[in-house]
């Protein structure tokens, strides 16, 4: 009997192929969830709201899918998982805006900023038709640049709120097609399709970011700085520096302080990592560099302005972290009250997995916990490929996650003590951090006997003996 060898390749060929049928099945029961609750979230997506006027919605809503899938099309071909994943986001991003929707109506009471946000666009373009684009006051950025975006919208649409959920929701989806693409790129041998199923449908990041508001686009503008920082990490060249640019820049007028950890954490990594391409792109780098670092500083003095600190003085930055912390200390997610700040600080490494069971004080709180608790055991089950990435630190790309996520985790940990507010905001962080615990997967060694008895089995050709001859 001939027994074809095993080798490395055979064995992670087998696993790959598990891998994909186990992914693709959690895929298609996502979509079969979604069709089985079709009518609840549809109901929720266009009549929650009896007073509004919902016929154009069934009009523009579909457009808006349709626009979608359009523009992803190109995009997935050649990769039939991308393609099954992206169609699967899209079904789950309309049900996560629908629940956002009723839950804003039914729970809040419309007391929530994508209500209000809805509420000052619909004035906008009411008043359009008496003063014209004057309607539109500057300045157009954060919140205002949001109010704007919606009456915009809302000249076209109407008063159609289902519409502006959409195409937020679908800004974020683009997001984390952007994220997939930056891991494919910085991440070649890692677990792409585990990746790609986490940052498109981890249930956090599908309900905060598919409302109206800044968090959407958010994961839009942050997806498509780290998608351009990747293709400048592979190879240097003026449409990758744009894409990164455009980005930052987006960051820039929808949350400065992100721009500014954003243009932080990659300046310096580009600067001290190991260089690629040889001698051309080294002489770009010093080329690059000192604008670079003139623009950073200017994105980080715009922060600072925006967030309240107009001097270097480190009291002043003290009290102005303190007063941001007692700001959040509202309803009953507030957390952290009367702690100081280095107690604060000392806790942000656990900013990606709270609240703990303990802390939880309601229905919302719970369902945040399970998730933090979910991505916990996750991290410990993948502790390996995390410890391997601060082993690679000087790789540019693997150094702007580990910057990135620790200026976001200090900052946010200083400055808030509110779970909703840290659930909400902490997807920012999470989708880039995930990506160094999917990096470079290993065959556990105790799988090793089973696939080659599995392989022998499959790939074992015995030669006719004489008798059967």
């Amino acid at each position: 009997m001939n027994v074809v060898p095993i080798t490395t390749a055979s064995i992670e060929s087998v696993q790959r192929r598990c891998e994909w049928f186990r992914y693709s099945l959690i895929i298609k029961l996502v979509v079969a969830a979604c069709f089985l609750l079709s009518p609840l979230w549809l109901w929720a997506l266009f009549f929650s709201n009896s007073q509004a006027p919902y016929a154009p919605s069934l009009v523009f809503v579909p457009l808006a899918v349709i626009g979608c899938m359009v523009g992803f099309m190109p995009l997935w071909r050649g990769d039939p998982y991308l393609k099954q994943l992206l169609r699967a986001g899209i079904l789950a991003r309309l049900a996560a805006a629908s629940l956002y929707i009723w839950i804003g109506f039914f729970v809040y009471d419309t007391s929530v900023d994508a209500f209000h946000y809805w509420s000052v666009g619909m004035h906008l373009a009411d008043d359009f038709s008496v003063v014209g684009w004057s309607v539109f006051q500057p300045p157009y950025t954060s919140t205002n640049l949001i109010n704007n975006i919606c009456g915009f919208i809302m000249l076209a649409t109407g008063n159609t709120l289902p519409t502006l959920f959409v195409l937020f929701a679908l800004a974020a989806l683009w997001g984390g097609y952007f994220f997939y693409r930056a891991f494919s790129i910085s991440f070649p041998t890692g677990d792409q399709w585990l990746f790609g199923l986490l940052t498109v449908l981890l249930p956090s990041n599908l309900f905060w970011s598919s409302a109206i508001g800044k968090d959407s686009l958010a994961q839009l503008f942050i997806g498509i700085s780290a998608y351009g920082f990747a293709r400048v990490n592979e190879k240097l060249g003026a449409r990758s520096i744009a894409i990164c640019s455009v980005g930052i820049a987006g960051m820039l007028v929808i949350r400065p302080h992100i721009a500014a950890m954003l243009a932080l954490s990659i300046t310096l990594p580009f600067a001290i990592g190991k260089t690629k391409g040889g001698w051309m792109n080294l002489a770009a780098r010093i080329i690059l560099i000192p604008a670079l670092v003139w623009l950073s500083l200017i994105i980080i003095s715009q922060a600072g302005q925006f967030v309240g600190v107009e001097t270097a003085d480190s009291q002043s930055s003290i009290e102005t972290v303190n007063r941001l912390t007692q700001r959040t200390q509202v309803g009953g997610s507030a957390f952290n009250s009367g702690q100081s700040l280095g107690a604060r600080i000392a806790e942000s490494p656990f900013l990606m997995f709270r609240p703990l069971p303990w802390e939880v004080n309601n229905a919302m709180g719970a369902v945040a916990s399970l998730e933090a608790m979910g991505l916990l055991f996750f991290a410990w089950s993948r502790r390996r490929n995390f410890l391997n990435a601060l082993r690679n630190w000087r790789e540019p790309f693997i150094a702007f996650i580990l910057m990135y996520s620790f200026v976001f985790s200090v900052a946010f940990a200083a400055a808030t003590s509110n779970f909703g507010i840290l659930a909400r905001e902490r997807i920012m962080m999470v989708p880039l951090l995930l990506m160094l615990f999917c990096a470079k997967p290993q065959t556990p060694s105790g799988m090793r006997p089973v696939l080659e008895r599995d392989l022998r089995g499959m790939l074992s050709v015995a030669k006719p003996t004489r008798a059967q001859s």
